[in-house]
């Protein structure tokens, strides 16, 4: 299962996606988050070189991987990808479901959350919008969380 949380800046994205995660590991799910960092041009800001997997990648490695006790972080030079691209060639682990922040254009079901009527507009001609959220309700999520389970069922069905 993929979802999608998609809006503009500041709309409450990372905010939902969060509470979406803590829900659905409270439901026993084994979740994996991918971030679209749509942020202008700029990359992300990596950890600085002063330790010793990122010295390794500052001296040009294409990818640096440090495992810890029960952590693991790669970090990997690479071109940006589809979302798509992303699971198949990013996502290691096994998992029951995906849930993506951002990469509006993808092709997988959408929830939505706008601030005022303009960007809902804008957001409701994407495709595979599932469910739209307005930025005010962030403080009430039981519809969402009600909406989600019934999401998750449907899933499951179409999968067996």
């Amino acid at each position: 299962m993929i979802l999608q949380i998609v809006g503009y800046k500041d709309s409450g994205k990372t905010t939902l996606l969060a509470e979406t995660v803590k829900f659905l590991k409270n439901k026993g799910y084994r979740v994996v988050t991918i971030k679209h960092h749509g942020h202008g041009g700029e990359d992300i800001t990596l950890q600085d070189n002063t330790v010793d997997h990122m010295k390794h990648f500052e001296a040009g490695a294409d990818q640096s991987i440090v495992q810890g006790h029960e952590l693991r972080e790669t970090i990997t030079r690479t071109s940006e990808a589809s979302l798509s691209q992303i699971i198949d060639s990013a996502v290691t682990i096994e998992y029951d479901i995906i849930l993506a922040e951002g990469f509006k254009n993808a092709d997988y079901d959408k929830v939505v959350i706008y601030k005022n009527p303009e960007e809902l507009s804008s957001l409701t001609a994407l495709s595979h919008v599932q469910y739209k959220l307005p930025f005010q309700k962030l403080s009430d999520l039981e519809p969402f969380k009600n909406w989600l389970e019934s999401w998750i069922d449907i899933k499951k069905d179409e999968s067996e």
